[in-house]
């Protein structure tokens, strides 16, 4: 009987347990999502209220609705990057949709609309708009979206290269650029300083007494939708860095289903042998390096739920010389005597070595 009772009670801590984390509340940290707000007015500059607002992802079909307020003030917070379909209705005017909304990074943009006296059925279409502007941060810095990431070459199949694109970002050493995904100078600040977060959460870890920061983790090529290299200026949510923020956000399936493979190789029988091998008769020394890899996305439920899969490879062979010491033939009975003399010593009478070494030698023994 006493083991049910237990057994009972542990079953039922376990649910609250489970139930509980299921309505736990949500703790904001560093967001890679931005905001669309605007003003309704009509014809005559008057602010319209209760408008009803509705902005649609144009690529996975989900939807945000917002009322404009007694101000004729609109938001939508906490908006995915994406582009995006703006649409407005109030009680006697004309509908409006403005569409190819594009949606950065942490972007907060604003959008107003003025709307024409005319029946609610009867809609004016925006295909193109003027550049927008954001007004609600001082952010500088860098935004490379997919086309960047597919267009440009990347020699070293790390997508953080593509930060040099930014104005202020500069290598650390010529010689070791892409040595760690952060590697970089901005600003005229420290090399290697700089929080990369993948989603809202930050890949780096803190090396002690140094302040550099070390990635843990970073995406595959493919694998990354876009990023902002975020130098000064960013609201108070952002920190732990040295006045900048590399903000990615992975790729996410849509209501179409797409899909890429692809293979990057190396082969020494394409790559030309330096002079001095050549002047020296040193064949080219061999090389095989392949990066190759895949990634597919679609719906799940259409409007509702996408997955998103990749994978990436690489594999790599290339010839190396190297150089070990072994023990002499006295050191493997024990006797390390000679390291005296190999630094330029002898023994005393005590059987210390004279070059400060440390070596001892047994008189006793020889």
């Amino acid at each position: 009987m006493h083991t049910r009772i237990v057994s009972a009670r542990a079953a039922a801590a376990v649910l609250l347990l489970f139930f509980a984390g299921l309505y736990c509340a949500t703790a904001w940290g560093q967001l890679y999502t931005g905001s669309v707000t605007g003003l309704v007015t009509d014809p005559s500059g008057a602010v319209v209220p209760n408008a009803q607002i509705k902005l649609v992802d144009e690529a996975k079909g989900f939807s945000f609705s917002a009322t404009s307020d007694s101000a004729g003030r609109y938001v939508f917070r906490q908006a995915p990057p994406g582009t995006y379909k703006l649409t407005v209705e109030a009680q006697g005017f004309r509908g409006e949709t403005q569409s190819g909304i594009k949606l950065d990074i942490s972007q907060n943009v604003t959008v107003n609309f003025a709307l024409q006296v005319g029946a609610t059925s009867q809609t004016v279409e925006i295909s193109e708009s003027a550049p927008l502007l954001s007004t609600q941060d001082a952010v500088t810095g860098q935004t490379v979206d997919r086309k960047f990431i597919n267009d440009l070459p990347l020699i070293s199949r790390s997508v953080t290269d593509l930060a040099y694109l930014t104005p202020g970002i500069t290598e650390a050493d010529a010689n070791c650029q892409s040595c760690s995904q952060n590697n970089f100078i901005s600003n005229g600040g420290r090399n290697a300083t700089a929080d990369m977060l993948l989603d809202g959460v930050t890949v780096t870890n803190f090396e002690q007494n140094s302040g550099i920061q070390v990635p843990t983790y970073t995406p595959s090529v493919d694998a990354v939708e876009e990023f902002t290299v975020q130098q000064t200026n960013f609201s108070a949510e952002y920190g732990f860095s040295g006045g900048t923020i590399v903000n990615m956000v992975t790729r996410s399936g849509s209501n179409q289903f797409h899909g890429s493979l692809y293979e990057f190789f190396r082969n020494q029988k394409l790559d030309a042998n330096n002079w001095f091998n050549n002047q020296s008769g040193v064949p080219i020394a061999p090389l095989r390096n392949n990066n190759f890899g895949g990634t597919v996305g679609g719906p799940i439920k259409k409007d509702k739920t996408f997955f998103f899969f990749d994978y990436d490879g690489t594999r790599s062979r290339t010839a190396t010389s190297s150089q070990f010491g072994v023990p002499s033939a006295a050191e493997r009975t024990g006797n390390f005597g000679e390291l005296c003399g190999y630094s330029g010593g002898s023994f005393d009478a005590n059987g210390r070595c004279s070059a400060d070494g440390g070596q001892l030698w047994d008189p006793y023994t020889g």
